[in-house]
Formats: structure tokens, C-alpha cells, sequence
């Protein structure tokens, strides 16, 4: 449902000024209709927008698994040149979703302690934003050490990551937190599984905040008592606006978001999917199409 491509036609409505034939753009899945009197636009929530036209690219309407896409102007943003195009294929979801839960949902601050649960194709994206923004201690978890060890290559200390699979790497932070009085502002959880949906909801300090970005879970553990008493918050974050998705590719065309990503042939499709399914993909596929230049 993400991707990039190269303008080949431009529609009678849209401000010449705006796209060239060849331009190379990446397109929002949502932009919403961005009129001033919506509701959900007006207060950079595009993508709650319910609108006719509103977009919903990949995921209600015809995406980019195709020769063509047929978008909305303002879900076009160009690329930077210094960009390659698998990069910016996956900006719209892999990079936009994380930034946007980092640094708008999430609030991260500088002398913030904060947890992050998932290292696959958006929490590692996740990760390069809280460096970015300065957090002061950053704390990964996942289950395959595979993952944690290409956060240490991010730069995020050994000690810092915490591996949940079963073997003699497993780690767990839940022990190093109560033994060291860590006191974590926020955990964002890029995974959604019962069970980091609860170790979150028991990480943060009182008055925490939880972003849930994950959505594997149909039913999870919620204990309001807990919530309540804490005063804890738990805020969900689904893409992210047309605003940060412009601050995301301008990131990206200075080299401070470097999504990790792997490609394969739109020919794989079917084996793809079946990977990633199996948990074999390690971080974001990218399909790279047989008409490609």
C-alpha cells in the first residue's frame, strides 16, 4: 500500500506549478481532504479523514502492487534527489508512521526515558527518529537478537537492548527496570502482541505515556485499575499528517532517516507475503517492478 514512482500525467485541475512530467514523488496513503472545515484535516488528522477523495490508497482503493496509481496531488510529495526510489517507496508508512509516533503522538523530549517495543520495518525507523530528536536513553526490545543487534549498529548501547526469545540471549526489562529505578516516560509499541501491550502498560512511570502503533492483537490485556490509579495514558497513532510526512522526506534527503530495507521482484509477490508471514522478512520489502529503469 506505500510507495514512489515517476509523474507520467497530470490532471486539468492541478496547479501546473506544482508537478513536472518525470517528477519523482512519494504518495501519502491518506491525505484526507484537506478543506479547512474538516474536522480531522484541520487538526493534522488526514487520515482519519472520511471524505470522498480522501485517498485510502493500498488499503480501500486500488494500490500500488501496479504498472500506474491514480492519487491526489496533495498526496504527492517529490523526492530529494539525494533519495533512492525503494527508499522512498516505503516513507509513506515504514518512516512516516514511526516519525510521526515519535514525535507528535509520543511528544519524545531530550531528557525522556523511553521504550521501544518491535524492530522490524517501522520500529527501526522509530529508533533513527528518537536519536534524531536527542532522546537521552533509548531501550529496544525484541525477540530476535538479529533485530537488537541492528539497533547497536544505530547507535543504541548494548546494555539497552533486551531480547524477549527464548535462549540464552533472552533479557528481560522488566528486571532491569525495577533494579535500576528507570523511570520510562514513554513506550511506543511498533508490534502490538498481548504481551508488549501489557509490558507497556506496566513499564511507564505513573502519569506515562503509551503509544500503540502495533495492531496484531484482536483482544489484549487492559487493566483500568492500573491505568486509572497511574494516571496513565494510552494514545494510538495510525500513519501520520501531510505536514510530517514533508518533514520526513526532507529528513530522508539529508541522510538522517535511513530506512533498512530489502527488495525482491513484483514477480515474488505471492512468495513475499508468504516470508513475511513466516516472519523471514527482517525489515521492510520493497517490490521492485519488471518495467522498472
Amino acid at each position: 500500500h506505500e510507495g514512489a514512482g515517476k509523474v507520467v500525467k497530470i490532471g486539468p485541475d492541478v496547479n501546473p506549478d506544482l508537478f513536472s512530467l518525470g517528477d519523482r514523488v512519494a504518495i501519502h496513503l491518506i491525505p484526507g481532504c484537506n478543506k479547512p472545515g474538516c474536522l480531522e484535516c484541520s487538526r493534522g488528522l488526514h487520515v482519519l479523514c472520511k471524505a470522498d477523495g480522501s485517498g485510502n490508497y493500498g488499503l480501500g482503493r486500488d494500490g500500488m502492487f501496479a504498472e500506474y496509481v491514480a492519487c491526489q496531488a496533495r498526496a504527492a510529495v517529490k523526492v530529494p534527489d539525494s533519495v533512492e526510489m525503494p527508499a522512498a517507496a516505503v516513507a509513506p508508512d515504514a518512516v512516516l508512521t514511526a516519525y510521526q509516533a515519535m514525535k507528535y503522538t509520543g511528544a519524545v523530549q531530550p531528557d525522556h526515558t523511553i521504550v521501544i517495543f518491535g524492530l522490524g520495518g517501522v520500529g527501526l525507523n522509530g529508533v533513527q527518529t528518537a536519536l534524531h530528536l536527542g532522546v537521552k536513553r533509548i531501550l529496544v526490545v525484541d525477540r530476535r537478537q538479529h533485530s537488537l543487534d541492528e539497533a547497536v549498529a544505530l547507535g543504541i548501547p548494548e546494555e539497552n537492548c533486551f531480547c524477549t526469545g527464548d535462549g540464552p540471549d533472552e533479557k528481560k526489562i522488566e528486571q532491569f527496570v525495577a533494579e535500576n529505578n528507570v523511570q520510562v516516560d514513554v513506550a511506543i509499541d511498533f508490534v502490538g502482541h498481548a504481551d508488549t501491550i501489557l509490558a507497556a502498560q506496566m513499564l511507564v512511570r505513573p502519569a506515562g505515556l503509551i503509544v500503540q502503533v502495533g495492531l496484531l492483537a484482536q483482544h489484549a490485556a487492559l487493566i483500568p485499575g492500573y491505568i486509572v490509579m497511574h494516571a496513565k495514558t494510552i494514545k494510538g497513532n495510525y500513519n501520520g499528517s501531510l505536514e510530517s510526512f514533508a518533514e520526513v522526506m526532507e529528513l530522508m534527503g539529508q541522510g538522517v532517516l535511513k530506512p533498512k530495507l530489502e527488495t525482491g521482484s513484483i514477480e515474488d509477490l505471492p512468495q513475499v507475503l508468504k516470508d513475511l508471514d513466516d516472519g523471514k522478512v527482517r525489515t521492510r520489502m520493497v517490490l521492485l517492478p519488471d518495467w522498472k529503469e
